[in-house]
């Protein structure tokens, strides 16, 4: 019966929210095969949040299975926000990702928006996901323009499995670094102790996953200080309670849990001005560091200042970095990074144009950051679905789960038994290559002596087979 609910759901859905998407799929027997969901407004939130989208699938816990899509953004908060999802009866292959992608991007154009950056040679939105092949695969099909990141997170673990914990701190490192020397270390070192995982890393892209690859190639979109796919992850387990029951309960749960956190942030920004809590403290602490610099023009387009900036110690050394405040670029590429000024940046503003640091909020700041765009993406919230008005279609079946293999390894238990030659060991086809008896193996060769050892201290008598 619940699944006679799905199709009249989705349909009240998309009446009760004008412009939004949501449909479902039934094959020939009437089964259901997919469902898709995006709210109208999805299209417009893609603007007040960091473009950057974690897309990732979880699977089904219930006995129906399926395979759960979802599209997630964050907020200048760090708050999730899911701009799409879909169940369907497709594992995480190139044929169900596709399909999710293709409806993603005719529900939300702004994915592939021009990008503001006028050196980027990308679209506007940068998609991170975990290497998985179908959806790599999916991605350039459908986003061929768009900038496709990797989880750094699964990319350590990957070295941690195959070549060791000790190298992970190194993989995370070069992750994170905006430093080309550091980098170019890092990659010495990991070569010198373990070269087959220099090899697995330095296959990757750089541009993928690295951050110091956004100072060798400037056509590259920024990141804002997205290296993972905890977005993707934490937005699972968000909605992990949706995913242990029907389909009809997991649309429904996940909706209703989207419109109550809208409905909370709203009141929770009402009122507030300039930028987020978090900004506000890391640029103030990179204001109060910029105190000591020496800013000099250089070069004769008027657009690019040089900084000196006293590293301390005995020597008293010190860094020289050129600064594009027109573009906003920094040769440590702390700036271009998160979308905010990085010390050298503040030097520029502090000491060259003289600003308060009031002004460098309001002015040098990206938008995504103040409070006045996240009441924007919270504005509004979606009319809900009393599923309990709704008639069944008498026509949907449910998927046909136990005929299809969800990916990954079962989750089973192995039942050992006796062996059939337990009580006949000499006519066993095992041969041991210990002592070249039949009806037992090497490991358990050695743990029948040491039981006979210990029953003759004990002046207890063990026969062959009962060891077994």
């Amino acid at each position: 019966m619940s699944f006679q609910l799905v199709g009249p759901y989705v349909e009240a859905f998309a009446q009760r929210n004008p412009g939004s998407t949501a449909f479902m799929e039934r094959g020939s027997d009437h089964r259901i095969q997919r469902v898709f969901v995006c709210p109208s407004f999805a299209n417009d939130v893609l603007m007040c949040v960091r473009p950057v989208i974690s897309i990732d699938g979880a699977h089904m816990r219930s006995e129906w299975k399926g395979t759960l899509y979802l599209a997630t953004v964050k907020s200048a908060e760090d708050e999730l926000y899911p701009v799409a999802f879909a169940i369907t009866v497709d594992g995480e292959d190139f044929q169900g990702w596709l399909w999710f992608l293709q409806h993603l991007k005719a529900s939300a154009p702004n994915l592939i928006a021009e990008h503001f950056r006028r050196e980027c040679s990308y679209r506007l939105f940068t998609f991170m996901s975990d290497r998985c092949k179908g959806l790599n695969t999916a991605l350039g099909n459908v986003f061929p323009a768009n900038h496709n990141c990797f989880c750094a997170v699964h990319i350590r673990r990957n070295v941690e499995s195959n070549h060791g914990k000790k190298f992970a701190s190194t993989v995370t490192a070069l992750s994170q670094t905006t430093s080309l020397p550091e980098k170019r270390a890092l990659l010495t070192q990991l070569q010198q102790k373990s070269p087959g995982a220099y090899k697995y890393v330095t296959d990757i892209d750089a541009n993928r996953w690295m951050d110091s690859a956004w100072l060798e190639d400037e056509k590259l979109p920024p990141r804002y200080g997205f290296r993972n796919s905890n977005i993707s992850e934490s937005a699972n387990n968000m909605v992990g309670d949706a995913r242990n029951g029907n389909w009809l309960d997991a649309i429904d749960g996940i909706l209703i849990k989207m419109s109550l956190r809208i409905t909370k942030s709203q009141s929770k920004y009402e009122g507030k001005d300039g930028v987020v809590g978090s900004i506000l403290g890391l640029a103030t602490e990179r204001w109060e560091k910029c105190v000591g610099c020496r800013v000099y023009a250089s070069g004769n387009d008027g657009e690019t200042y040089s900084v000196y900036q006293k590293l301390g110690g005995e020597l008293e050394e010190e860094s020289l970095l050129k600064v594009r405040p027109v573009d906003c670029v920094c040769d440590c590429g702390k700036w271009q990074a998160i979308g905010v000024p990085c010390v050298h940046g503040m030097a520029y503003f502090r000491h060259q144009m003289k600003w308060r640091l009031e002004d460098v909020l309001d002015q040098a700041v990206d938008e995504y950051y103040k409070y006045r765009t996240q009441r924007e993406l919270y504005r509004r919230n979606f009319v809900p679905v009393w599923r309990h008005l709704l008639e069944p279609d008498m026509m949907t079946l449910p998927p046909d789960g136990a005929a299809r293999r969800m990916p990954g390894r079962p989750k089973t238990v192995r039942l050992r038994k006796n062996s059939r030659y337990a009580h006949e060991p000499e006519k066993s086809p095992t041969i041991c290559s210990r002592c070249h008896q039949p009806g037992h193996n090497v490991r358990t060769c050695v743990r029948r002596e040491a039981v006979k050892k210990r029953n003759a201290g004990n002046g207890t008598a063990t026969t062959t087979h009962s060891v077994l």
